[in-house]
């Protein structure tokens, strides 16, 4: 996806410019929106922050002390000269928001790192699964809904956890995408497409 909108970026003019990082402030995120900026797109970060405050509530550090927002994006401007953008919202509750900044933007593309990525967090109560699930399946769902509600040609790249893949017991590589199958219906073959993986690692 990168290598495809460096393309674009050599050919101006000829497709929109906008690109909006969800989850843009997280450890994916943000160096994606720094060098999607740096190639002259303009980058906007939507992101709700809860990646900080989820440190806070398990009492610890990232091992690479993270500046607040404002000050990322206000040193990127003094070494760059470019401005990125930053909107808090919250991709999985504000779904008219998202589809008015997709309206406002008209984006050629949108990158989605907006879920909450670890397993074990989801693990500590029934609170923080249901959290996990309410969070990283509305906010595809919002996306996605937004889309195709603004009836605007959006390309959407959507990065999430291996937990969607699940883990192989026969030693083969995990395949992607569709696998043809065959199945017996009432005594009589029949092949069929199915989707790849479907043994995840977790809701």
């Amino acid at each position: 996806m990168l290598d495809h909108l460096k393309d674009i970026e050599k050919e101006p003019g000829k497709m929109k410019n906008n690109v909006i990082i969800f989850g843009g402030d997280g450890f994916c995120g943000w160096p994606t929106s720094l060098y999607l900026s740096n190639l002259g797109f303009d980058v906007t970060i939507v992101d709700n922050l809860v990646r900080r405050k989820t440190d806070i509530e398990l009492g610890c550090d990232s091992l690479t002390p993270i500046i607040p927002i404002y000050k990322r994006l206000a040193l990127w401007k003094e070494r760059t000269g470019k401005n990125i953008r930053y909107e808090n919202i919250d991709v999985s509750e504000h779904y008219h928001r998202i589809l008015t900044l997709f309206e406002e933007l008209n984006p050629l593309a949108v990158v989605h790192f907006a879920e909450q990525r670890a397993a074990p967090y989801s693990m500590k109560s029934s609170f923080h699964k249901r959290y996990t699930v309410n969070n990283n399946i509305n906010a595809t769902h919002n996306i996605l809904a937004a889309i195709v509600e603004s009836g605007l040609d959006i390309h959407l790249v959507h990065l999430g956890t291996t937990g969607y893949y699940g883990y192989s017991s026969v030693g083969m590589r995990i395949p992607e995408g569709y696998l043809k199958v065959k199945v017996d219906v009432d005594g009589v073959e029949k092949e069929l497409e199915i989707m790849y993986p479907p043994s995840p690692g977790s809701i």
